[in-house]
């Protein structure tokens, strides 16, 4: 058992090495400026980069709970989780409730405050996140996040909703907080039966992002299961009069 432990304890420490203190050596800024004119070409390539997270194939099982399931994929320098579970709820309802940030700190403890600074258009809205610092006595961190979500085109298309960091002039980095950075991440919703439907989340780990879930791809932990359980209960008690809002309502 001893081995075991120092096995994952190892792992962590190369997680760690690997993808937090080499990629802050680079201090390559990984959100690109927002504004009005370049919104539609922003929204396309969030979308597309959780598209292109979709198809890929060569996911290792890390970790499973009650079947919810942690993959990682580990490529040309790029670590990428993917959570995956079925819940007991139509797409669509998991789509608009999962598509409103504003409600994620209901069943995820990383999100202490969530605003919405803009609304860009009908699918496409500007968040600002603040969540708890994972030392104690540490600052806490924000992120400034373009949320595009989008329907399916065809009955064999999953719902997405695509997160991204992006920087504003009205909201740059301020001392009490740490200025987190999120590369490519979000939700695809697929309805596999009636109101039977397969959650896939992904995270392409960045230096602000890893801190909050390397416990988890080691295996010291499993914070991933708590949350993505609390998540189901979320989506399973909120059930009315979801699918007849207006989009631009959410």
């Amino acid at each position: 058992k001893r081995r075991y432990q120092e096995a994952i304890a190892r792992r962590k420490i190369r997680l760690d090495r690997k993808y937090i203190i080499s990629c802050k050596q680079t201090e390559a800024p990984l959100s690109v400026p927002w504004d009005p004119s370049n919104q539609m070409y922003l929204s396309y390539n969030n979308v597309s980069a959780l598209k292109l997270m979709d198809t890929r194939t060569n996911w290792v099982l890390t970790s499973e709970k009650n079947k919810v399931r942690l993959y990682t994929l580990e490529e040309n320098h790029m670590l990428c989780i993917k959570v995956e579970m079925h819940v007991s709820v139509p797409a669509e309802q998991a789509f608009y409730l999962l598509s409103d940030l504003r409600r994620r700190k209901e069943w995820d403890r990383h999100y202490e405050e969530c605003e919405v600074i803009n609304q860009a258009d009908e699918d496409d809205t500007l968040y600002r996140i603040v969540t708890p610092s994972v030392s104690k006595g540490g600052k806490g961190k924000d992120f400034i996040l373009l949320a595009s979500r989008r329907k399916p085109c065809d009955s064999r298309d999953p719902y997405l909703i695509a997160l991204r960091s992006v920087t504003l002039p009205t909201h740059p980095p301020t001392e009490d907080y740490t200025r987190g950075e999120v590369l490519c991440a979000g939700f695809t919703i697929c309805e596999e039966f009636s109101a039977v439907t397969k959650l896939t989340y992904y995270n392409q780990a960045t230096p602000g992002v890893l801190p909050y879930i390397s416990t988890d791809i080691a295996g010291l932990s499993s914070s991933f299961y708590i949350i993505f359980s609390a998540c189901s209960k979320f989506l399973e008690a909120n059930t009315d009069g979801i699918c007849a809002q207006p989009p631009s309502s959410f």
